[in-house]
């Protein structure tokens, strides 16, 4: 395999015509109905990925030798702040989603995710990016270092993505079964830039994914951007495939334990620049594997090192906290600072399960934290109130934007 974008023995898709019929009073999400060439349509030419479970991944040394220094890097983030620092992994997790979700437009304000992640009313699109949130969770929890990828994971994953939706939930948690596209219009693959391999094809394919990831001989990065990239030609589910998919790089680098405890945040870096994201998911295709290898390896490397400078100043933050409030020691507001770095966002009552004290002391703590602005309340009701700790929201925010100013090419390439 080349360190180039050239042409590499990775095995390209073979493209297979197959019989297709446009539902005559299928209408899309505009409410239109098929035009004449959409009717008129009687095949489709899909795109098989090939079975990788026993390719060999060559890739040169210079290749390879970024790879293991990335990988060096992303442990040393996991060992040193992975079990000291309890709210990084929830931080990356909650950082990684917020990007994903955009990379498919899904954008909601931060402070909507927070009402959402509690329950509270808020819109369409944070409760789906907390959705997104909790797949990613389950992806990394379900996942155990050293021990053997399941399918199984994603589809409990794209469950809980997929449960509340009000246009797919009845896909959630299961293979499609019907063809899908990317691009082209709502009722037709026709014009479509990518058309995955036909429903009868994905379940042997996600098994040969499985074993791709299972195997210990290929370099763990070169393993996550592989298995990425198969996964989003398979095109497995109904909707979601991009969130799950960028979630399996997280699984692969547990599973290798690479990164046992924090998921670093390449989503951000993909975010900056989607046009090369996708064109390089497009070159696997094209059987140029080493495009995504080193891709991710150069996301990775931004990402790990922007983790570090948040990991941090979150270690920081409960210090700078007390100077800002000056609670009285063993108080409410005390106990709140220890606990909001794993816990930025919280109702009344995920508060007064943190600290143990009464409703009115565990109020007078979130007022108290308020007032200093340690914390910032979001809905401005006076009733079913949510809070987020304003400095550790902010930090995600310029994680990405860190990410992303790293991962842009320089102004006179674009």
């Amino acid at each position: 395999m080349s360190g180039s974008s050239s042409s590499s023995t990775w095995p390209v898709h073979e493209y297979r015509v197959v019989p297709w019929t446009t539902p005559p009073d299928v209408r899309g999400s505009d409410g239109r109905r098929p035009n004449v060439k959409e009717r008129m349509l009687t095949e489709i030419t899909v795109e098989v990925p090939p079975r990788i479970a026993d390719v060999e991944v060559q890739l040169t040394p210079a290749l390879a030798s970024q790879c293991r220094e990335v990988e060096d890097a992303i442990a040393r983030l996991d060992a040193r702040y992975g079990d000291v620092l309890t709210g990084l992994t929830a931080f990356l997790v909650r950082s990684e989603s917020v990007a994903s979700s955009r990379i498919e437009q899904v954008h909601a304000d931060l402070d909507d995710i927070a009402r959402a992640s509690v329950a509270h009313e808020a819109t369409q699109e944070a409760r789906m990016t907390v959705a997104a949130a909790g797949a990613m969770d389950i992806l990394v929890r379900g996942q155990e270092p050293g021990g053997e990828f399941s399918p199984e994971i994603a589809l409990t994953a794209h469950h809980r993505l997929q449960q509340t939706d009000r246009w797919n939930h009845s896909h959630a948690g299961r293979y499609r079964d019907m063809q899908n596209w990317i691009g082209g219009s709502d009722v037709s693959p026709r014009n479509a830039v990518h058309v995955p391999p036909p429903p009868d094809e994905v379940e042997p394919l996600m098994a040969d994914l499985a074993a791709f990831l299972n195997r210990d001989d290929v370099p763990p990065l070169a393993q996550a951007a592989l298995a990425h990239a198969q996964f989003e030609a398979i095109h497995p589910f109904v909707d979601g495939n991009g969130r799950i998919g960028r979630g399996l790089i997280a699984v692969a680098l547990r599973r290798r334990r690479v990164a046992t405890q924090v998921v670093v945040p390449v989503a951000a870096a993909m975010l900056a620049d989607v046009d090369r994201y996708f064109d390089t998911l497009t070159a696997y295709r094209r059987g140029d594997a080493a495009a995504m290898v080193s891709y991710l390896t150069r996301a990775a490397a931004h990402a790990t090192t922007e983790a570090a400078v948040s990991a941090q100043r979150l270690s920081a933050m409960p210090q700078q906290w007390r100077e800002q409030a000056r609670p009285r020691a063993g108080s409410g507001a005390a106990l709140l600072i220890d606990e909001l770095t794993a816990h930025p966002v919280l109702d009344a009552t995920a508060a007064q399960g943190l600290i143990d004290r009464s409703a009115p002391r565990t109020y007078e703590a979130l007022e108290r934290l308020t007032e200093c602005g340690v914390l910032r309340e979001t809905t401005g009701a006076a009733r079913d109130r949510v809070w987020v700790a304003v400095d550790v929201m902010d930090e995600i925010e310029d994680l990405d934007e860190r990410i992303g100013a790293r991962s842009l090419p320089p102004k006179h390439w674009r």
